[in-house]
C-alpha cells in the first residue's frame, strides 16, 4: 500500500507532499519547476536543478511504499562516472541497502523536497569533485 492506494497515503500526499510542491514551485522560473507524473503504481518527479555551473535533468520516484521506502533520483542528465553514482544513475543519498534504522532518510521529518535538496546538495558536490578529485563531504558508513 503507498501514496496512491491506501486513505493515509492519499491524506499525506494531499496534506503534506502536494503543498510542499506548490511552495517549492512558488519560486521557481518555468523550467525549474517540479512536474509531477504517475507511472507504474509510483509518482515521478521531474525537475531541473542549477547547483553551480551545469543545468542538470532528474527525476524522483516515490515508490508505492513511499515515505517508509525512500525515494529514488537519478540523473537523466549523462554524467562521468563518479564512486557516489549508483548503477542507472541513481544518486547515492539514503545509504543503499541499508536498514530502516540505519538509514538517512526519516519519513517523519522529510518529504519529497527534501529529497530534492538532497539531490541539488549531490550535485553541488560532484561538481567540486569533477574539478578537484576530491569529494567534498564525509563518505556515507
Amino acid at each position: 500500500m503507498g501514496l496512491l492506494d491506501s486513505e493515509t497515503g492519499k491524506r499525506r500526499l494531499l496534506s503534506i507532499e502536494i503543498p510542499v510542491i506548490e511552495r517549492y514551485n512558488e519560486a521557481r522560473a518555468d523550467a525549474y519547476k517540479i512536474r509531477i507524473s504517475k507511472q507504474n503504481g509510483a509518482l515521478v518527479l521531474r525537475y531541473r536543478l542549477k547547483p553551480c555551473h551545469n543545468v542538470y535533468e532528474l527525476e524522483t520516484r516515490l515508490p508505492a511504499s513511499y515515505p517508509t521506502v525512500p525515494p529514488e533520483t537519478r540523473v537523466v542528465t549523462p554524467l562521468n562516472h563518479c564512486p557516489h553514482l549508483l548503477e542507472g544513475q541513481t544518486l547515492c543519498l539514503w545509504r543503499q541497502g541499508s536498514t530502516r534504522a540505519s538509514s538517512r532518510w526519516d519519513p517523519a521529518r522529510f518529504t519529497c523536497v527534501f529529497a530534492i535538496q538532497a539531490a541539488w546538495r549531490w550535485l553541488a558536490c560532484y561538481e567540486v569533485w569533477h574539478e578537484t578529485g576530491e569529494w567534498p563531504l564525509p563518505e556515507a558508513k
